[in-house]
């Protein structure tokens, strides 16, 4: 299966998405397809062998939309549709005054000495300009209104199409059947120009809005970078990003954003790691360092090999995932759209039955009280309200999650993740740093400083983890390391060679210690012993035991903070692969109470699949390949992001920082999401509730009516926008 994203003009409400949804599911070779109403894009999954791409857009071309593909970022869409906007409602505004003029004349708290030109008063001028907003201005609706006809449904522009041509030709009716008996109170042309300009306003206002949710996400879409400079046999070349291709020569000089994912294979520079990181101190970068696009080159000037094409890089990973996850909507959301397609069709019954209810009961001039009190239903119903409910909160919580270093892989991931309340961490490389680390130095006969000299020296042409931990902390202590000759490594023992003359050997008590039985004495009964969860490497030096390093897997810096805050909405749980005494030591040290020590990768997924049988809801946290099981055995996979790529691909969620911490960030974003979408679910149902009956009753003139509909719109995205402040709250915290 392959996936296209298109980008879709002309919707109007959620039915239109649903819509669209249905057709395409309805064609051969597509597998699956949604259609976000508040970035506009449709993702399409189909089988290239059975469909092509030409069909899908045609399809959604017949349904009456269009559609293109979208390569870029949807602020493009974006400002077209705003301009589109602006024009047609400056038109209806040109048009409508006189008509809105001409109405402040029946309106009862208007003062009778205001002026207005008796030419407004004209039924036959209130003719002409009310068929230009119907005809010209308003052609956009009846279009919609016609598509979804055909396809036996219907749309916000079905609502506005069916109130505005009932006020339109009932109007001329009684114009053309009563020639100069009709007063202009009598007719509802400036209905019409209400209900155009005032829906057309409030597209703009929600377009706005929307714009505002969208401004995260361009911000990713912004360190894209569009041409790259490219080492060549003929020199420096700028070519597009999207020509890059693996193994080719990137060069990046101070100031400039990194184009590449890949190694340094000349120079140094300090680099912005900002958006990987969240650190704003810049990374001395060199020679065989790895290099992210996304980030920048403060000075200096380096030469990257590119790893990967433009296409698979980091930065690029991470607005996939952010777009994916607005393609997969949240069981609530599917809820609502579900409500959303049958709120059309059951609003034009309730008008209807308003219509034929009054027209029976009436006593005074029931055929235009019975027209107005339905065409107050038709106004006031907006299932825009309902459908836009999820989408924008979505939108705006991925996007903000996404700077965090947050990825939700699909919609339904934060959904579940909010109601996630047994966690369960792999210990190596999660809840601890997942490198050991030199904790103490214990030197019997010369400074620690000079045993960490001498041990460091040949531990430096070692690769192992215990031997990279000693030789960084001679780094950090800026210990001068002198040349070590004769080296040589004992797999499973240590090191040994000559440093200044003298035989150095650094390894475990079993081979470092065989020299002689006084060495073995000396150590004492310990030394073939540790504390939990520590390892520990003897030094000799010409024959004579210098003393020892002790070295542990230490917790992550953030892991009590992280724990405590968790705890409070879940339990808590470590499945790991390690021995027993180090994975308690460590539980101990964390607060955790629950520990799965020795477990094999089938074992932790058994341990998650058992929690979720007995009704809980599980997330699991790990950075390995050997969490990859239980990551997808659980509700919610939670991958570290410097983990292996098996876990990343495996998670639902992807911690791209490589922090802990972000593990409560997301439970945090996640819960205020949803509880921003039920607010906003609530409002719409509310406003529904409570206005379609006043209408129904004839307490909302349509005018007003319209009015309503519009802001309730608005007032949904701006709720949702809300979520910017609380984020922006929890950040400062």
């Amino acid at each position: 299966m392959d996936t296209l994203r298109l980008q879709v003009t002309g919707m109007t409400c959620a039915a239109c998405s649903a819509r669209i949804e249905k057709g395409l599911g309805r064609m051969a070779g597509v597998s699956g397809a949604t259609v976000n109403m508040a970035t506009a894009q449709a993702y399409v999954q189909y089988d290239p062998r059975v469909t092509r791409e030409a069909d899908i857009r045609r399809k959604i071309e017949q349904l009456g939309y269009g559609a293109a593909e979208h390569l870029d970022s949807p602020q493009k869409a974006h400002e077209a549709e705003l301009r589109a906007l602006r024009s047609k409602l400056a038109v209806a505004v040109a048009v409508s005054v006189p008509l809105l003029w001409a109405m402040l004349a029946h309106l009862p708290l208007v003062p009778a000495a205001l002026w207005i030109p008796d030419v407004l008063f004209s039924p036959y001028l209130q003719w002409g300009l009310a068929t230009v907003l119907q005809f010209y201005v308003g052609y956009s609706f009846y279009r919609g209104a016609w598509q979804a006809l055909k396809q036996l449904s219907a749309n916000m522009d079905t609502l506005v199409v069916l109130s505005t041509s009932v006020a339109y030709f009932y109007s001329h009716y009684k114009l053309m059947r009563f020639p100069g008996a009709v007063a202009h109170d009598q007719l509802y042309f400036d209905a019409i120009a209400m209900i155009v300009t005032v829906v057309l306003f409030g597209k703009l206002l929600e377009a706005k809005a929307k714009g505002r949710a969208l401004k995260d996400l361009n911000e990713l879409y912004g360190l894209q970078i569009r041409f790259v400079r490219v080492a060549r046999r003929e020199g420096e070349e700028w070519i597009p990003a999207g020509e890059l291709r693996r193994g080719e020569q990137v060069v990046v000089h101070a100031g400039e954003w990194i184009s590449a994912d890949g190694r340094i294979v000349d120079g140094a520079a300090e680099i912005d790691e900002s958006l990987l990181t969240g650190e704003s101190l810049p990374v001395l970068k060199q020679k065989g360092d790895r290099v992210f696009s996304g980030t920048r080159c403060l000075n200096g000037s380096l030469s990257i090999r590119a790893e990967c094409d433009a296409g698979e890089t980091r930065l690029s990973r991470m607005i996939a995932m952010v777009e994916e996850a607005q393609s997969l909507r949240p069981a609530i959301a599917r809820k609502t759209d579900r409500a959303a397609a049958v709120f059309v069709p059951a609003m034009i019954l309730c008008a209807a039955a308003t219509y034929a209810g009054w027209t029976a009961l009436a006593d005074a001039a029931p055929q235009e009280a019975a027209i107005r009190h339905a065409l107050a239903v038709l106004l006031i119903a907006c299932p825009c309200a309902l459908g836009l409910a999820a989408p924008v909160s979505v939108l705006i919580a991925t996007a903000l999650a996404a700077k965090r270093g947050i990825l939700f892989k699909h919609g339904s991931a934060m959904e579940t993740l909010a109601k996630a309340d047994r966690i369960l961490f792999d210990k190596t490389g999660t809840l601890t740093e997942g490198k050991p680390r030199l904790i103490a130095i214990d030197a019997v006969h010369s400074p620690n400083a000079y045993m960490l000299k001498l041990a460091a020296a040949i531990e430096r042409h070692s690769a192992h983890p215990l031997a990279q931990a000693l030789v960084r902390e001679a780094e950090r202590l800026r210990v001068l390391l002198p040349e070590a000759e004769d080296v040589r490594e004992v797999p499973g023992g240590g090191m040994q060679g000559r440093v200044e003359g003298k035989l150095v050997r650094v390894g475990h008590a079993r081979w470092a210690l065989t020299e002689g039985p006084e060495l073995a004495r000396a150590a004492g009964p310990e030394a073939e012993s540790a504390r939990p969860g520590e390892t520990v490497l003897y030094v000799t030096v010409d024959g004579r035991l210098e003393g020892r390093f002790a070295f542990a897997d230490t917790l992550r810096s953030e892991t009590l903070e992280v724990v405590r805050e968790l705890k409070k909405t879940a339990s808590l749980g470590i499945v790991t692969g390690d021995q027993p005494e180090p994975a308690s030591a460590i539980a101990r040290e964390a607060g955790i109470d629950d520990v799965f020590a020795g477990c094999t990768p089938d074992r932790k997924a058994d341990i998650v699949a058992e929690a979720r049988r007995g009704g809980r809801v599980v997330a699991f946290v790990g950075d390995g390949s050997n969490d990859a099981a239980a990551l997808a055995t659980a509700d919610v996979g939670v991958a570290m992001g410097g983990g292996a790529g098996a876990a990343m691909q495996t998670g639902d969620v992807v911690l791209t920082r490589d922090r802990l911490s972000g593990i409560a960030d997301a439970m945090a974003i996640s819960r205020l999401t949803l509880r921003n979408i039920r607010q906003n679910i609530g409002f719409a149902i509310a406003y529904n509730t409570a206005a379609v009956p006043l209408a129904a009753l004839g307490y909302l003139d349509p005018r007003i009516a319209c009015m309503g509909m519009a802001a309730s719109s608005v007032l949904v995205v701006a709720n949702a926008l809300r979520l910017q402040r609380s984020a922006a709250a929890r950040g400062r915290e």
